[in-house]
């Protein structure tokens, strides 16, 4: 199983499906990855020794880059909803819920 210290720019990129050769997205996608880490991080409530070793977070960490890879244009759609699955994982490693 992986934990959340495996996932870095390579790993990301084979999961979003990009080209490792495709470096135009890569400063994006590292944003994307530090935002989304930042916003785990707050929403558990958890150090970084404890985000580093939550295992559950991993398919949250997936989800949000990819949802802010897909969408990241400025337009947003008015039928979008909160994706039931990250509210599951981030539920799973909240300190207080």
């Amino acid at each position: 199983m992986y934990s959340i210290k495996d996932i870095d720019l390579d790993f990301m990129k084979n999961y979003l499906r990009i080209e490792l050769e495709f470096t135009d997205d890569d400063i994006e996608i590292e944003m994307f990855m530090m935002v989304a880490k930042e916003y785990l991080m707050q929403v558990c409530g958890l150090t970084e020794q404890e985000y580093l070793q939550a295992k559950t977070l991993v398919p949250a960490l997936l989800i949000l880059v990819s949802e802010m890879y897909e969408y990241r244009s400025a337009m947003v759609q008015t039928n979008t909803k909160a994706n039931p699955l990250i509210q599951r994982y981030i539920n799973s490693s909240r300190k207080f819920l």
